[in-house]
């Protein structure tokens, strides 16, 4: 997971499946440097073990590209993701969480893949 923010200030996710630590490490290194080349603030990455599988990343074409929206909790090596329903009640979830855990409302182009 890849959590980068645009020039509004607007966190936006970058979800890659991998098989292993190893391979999710070399992936996450490489989309970093890809961001950070094009001046794009990486706000956070992180190698999780999940079973959530997200579909495959694309650039947005448009602006109007259907977003998909995630409350993210970081608190420590530990990653929480829901899924939202929109901007607001991701916000209204935002505020609801503790002091010690960071928390991002973000977009993304990518869904849950259907189990």
């Amino acid at each position: 997971m890849v959590l980068t923010q645009n020039g509004a200030g607007d966190i936006n996710a970058s979800f890659v499946n991998t098989e292993t630590l190893e391979q999710c490490q070399q992936k996450a290194q490489m989309v970093e440097g890809v961001f950070l080349a094009s001046n794009i603030p990486v706000v956070e990455s992180h190698c999780i073990q999940s079973e959530l599988r997200f579909s495959e990343f694309n650039h947005a074409s448009t602006s109007s590209m259907i977003r998909n929206f995630y409350l993210i909790k970081v608190n420590g090596a530990e990653v929480q993701l829901a899924k939202m329903q929109d901007w607001a009640a991701c916000m209204a979830q935002a505020k609801q969480a503790s002091e010690s855990v960071r928390v991002y409302c973000s977009s993304s182009v990518q869904s849950l893949a259907e189990e």
